[in-house]
């Protein structure tokens, strides 16, 4: 199937001209280890290198500098990708992040607060018809301080929102336009993108890599469908967000998943859902702004790519 999306207008023949790729793929690596280290330095100087340290206090404090870390590292990288591909393509970093003339911040928390609805049923479900135990929720834990909790709950808001904004950035944003440089087929960018997402984690749970290739096939659909990826960043971070609120707190030694066949029904589950509300969306005009009209969604087309 081929079709045009408005997310895709501005890949043009000079996206797919070699000697830019080659200069992409030349430039990318050393830009990361370039403002990863000084995204280090940065943030090494304004805590006098306390986040950094190996903290052994309560699971929440180690969660939270974890996830702070774990965002300044993916915001570095996606940065330099979009810095990068800035200059060898030569248009502005709003390409890749948005059709719509300015960031759609009520589409990113609608994406948000309607994937925290969905996911909530489906954990509640999970939890008492599957699996028969009750949640442990990480902000009510007695030995933590108030102090801990609300720091744990900001920490992780932003180190998520960041993350989550970086991969969407660099995933949604200039692979998916990469790719599309060299195909308009929906199916294969739809796919590439979805494997691609899912290797890039290094984690080859069969599990895992099922639940993240249905994650960015649904949030590479919400982008080609939506315009844009606000919807996908919000919907991305409400995913990890639940996670760490209502599971447990996220720490660099969670062993890799291990799910099973109820765990893939609820990953299917869930990105039918996603597909459903992401269609639903397109139409609501306030939410999708200036790219509402339907002849500007990605309707089939007898044109060639």
């Amino acid at each position: 199937m081929i079709t045009h999306f408005p997310f895709l207008q501005t890949v043009t023949e000079r996206d797919r001209r070699w000697p830019r790729l080659i200069a992409m793929a030349a430039a990318m690596p050393l830009a990361v280890v370039v403002l990863t280290v000084a995204f280090i330095i940065v943030l090494g100087t304004m805590t006098d290198g306390r986040i950094f340290e190996g903290v052994q206090g309560a699971p929440l404090e180690r969660s939270a500098d974890y996830v702070l870390q774990l965002g300044a590292g993916l915001g570095a990288m996606a940065l330099a990708v979009m810095l990068v591909a800035r200059y060898v393509f030569a248009r502005p970093i709003g390409t890749w992040l948005t059709a719509a003339p300015h960031f759609r911040w009520s589409l990113m928390f609608w994406g948000a607060g309607a994937t925290a609805v969905g996911l909530s049923v489906l954990m509640a479900l999970d939890a008492v018809l599957i699996h028969n135990t009750e949640y442990q929720f990480p902000i009510l834990d007695p030995t933590a301080s108030l102090g801990l909790k609300f720091a744990y709950v900001g920490a992780v808001l932003i180190g998520l929102l960041v993350a989550a904004t970086a991969e969407e950035a660099v995933f949604r944003g200039y692979v998916l336009q990469q790719t599309a440089a060299f195909t308009r087929n929906t199916w294969i960018l739809i796919g590439v993108n979805a494997v691609v997402f899912a290797l890039a984690h290094l984690e080859f749970d069969p599990a895992a890599l099922v639940a993240r290739a249905l994650a960015g096939a649904v949030f590479a659909w919400a982008a080609l469908r939506l315009g844009g990826l606000e919807f996908a960043i919000g919907a991305h971070v409400a995913t990890n967000l639940m996670i760490a609120l209502l599971q447990a707190p996220m720490l660099p030694e969670d062993p890799p998943a291990a799910g099973g066949l109820e765990d893939m029904v609820n990953e299917v589950l869930l990105a039918f859902y996603m597909v459903c509300l992401v269609e639903q969306t397109r139409k609501m005009p306030r939410l999708m702004g200036a790219i509402s009209s339907p002849a500007s969604t990605g309707l089939p087309s007898s044109d060639g790519p």
